[in-house]
Formats: structure tokens, sequence, C-alpha cells
């Protein structure tokens, strides 16, 4: 006797998830984007300096000689113009900061070419003989990627940061 229709449809959609489950449990593929978004970000991270560009000075012996910027505010901005804000972040008493972004929004190309990191702390408020006006403005960098567990993490620096009016 022959298998019936019913079973055959069963044996077909059994075999058809044990192909998909399979490579899934093994980190194979990605379905649509989905297993990736769920398990990557955008780390965006710099220091800021108390400066007229947000540069350091170094001295002979490697110190450096600029104070750094706490407590400035720094933006991650995308698009044209001001640009859309899709992170904020506080410097820390070193002038540290990351902005942590899920990367199901943007690829890396489209991060580096067209976002950057914008200070919008006035510098009078690190150093009272510094511009009240205007912003500091950093281009992106990649510096590749890393793993905590099952995270991955592509790491992204601000470059020289340039007072804009």
């Amino acid at each position: 006797m022959a298998p019936s229709k019913k079973t055959m449809l069963f044996v077909c959609l059994l075999v058809a998830a044990v192909a998909v489950v399979v490579p899934i449990a093994q980190g194979q593929i990605n379905i649509g984007g989905l297993i990736p978004a769920l398990l990557g970000v955008f780390r965006v991270q710099g220091t800021v300096f108390c400066s007229a560009n947000g540069g350091a000075t170094v001295g002979t012996n490697g110190t450096i000689l600029t104070p750094a910027f706490a407590n400035a505010t720094v933006q991650l901005r995308c698009g044209a113009g001001n640009g859309t804000v899709f992170g904020t972040a506080q410097t820390n008493s070193n002038g540290t900061f990351s902005i942590m972004l899920d990367y199901s929004f943007f690829t890396l190309p489209q991060i580096l070419s067209g976002c950057r990191a914008v200070v919008t702390t006035p510098l009078a408020s690190c150093n009272a003989t510094l511009a009240s006006t205007g912003t500091l403005t950093s281009t992106l960098t990649s510096l590749g990627s890393t793993t905590a567990g099952p995270l991955l993490i592509f790491n992204i620096s601000a470059n020289l940061f340039v007072r804009t009016v």
C-alpha cells in the first residue's frame, strides 16, 4: 500500500524543518538579517579634549598636555545638514565617550560615510577663554570588530574633531 497524501506532506514538512533548523543551530545561515541583528552592535567611541579643535597637545615625553573635556554631550548624527541624532553620550572625567547602536538599522559603510560624532556642549564650558558658540564635529573610522560571547561588536572611532560654527 502506498503512503497517503497526508503522510507524504508530513514527511516533506519534517525534512524541510530539519533542513532549516540544523544550519541555524550551527550558526551557518542568516534568515533575513534576523540573527545578526539580535547579536551585533556598533560602538562609536572617542576622546574629546578641552581645546579649540577638541584635539590634544602631546609633550616631548608623550604626556598629554591638554585637559580632557569632561561632561560634554556627544551625539551620533547621520544624514545631510544637521542630520538625525541616533545616539547620545556624556564624556567621562577623561573626556572619553561610547555610543552603542544596533546594527540592524545601518551597515558599516553607511555609518562611516554618512554619520559623524558631534560635541554640542560649548567649548567655553570647559575653558572660559574658548568659543561659546559652534560645535566640534568628527568623521568616523572603523577599528575592526571584536566579540564578547555571542555579541559581535563593530568598533568605530571618532577622528580628529574640527570646530564648526
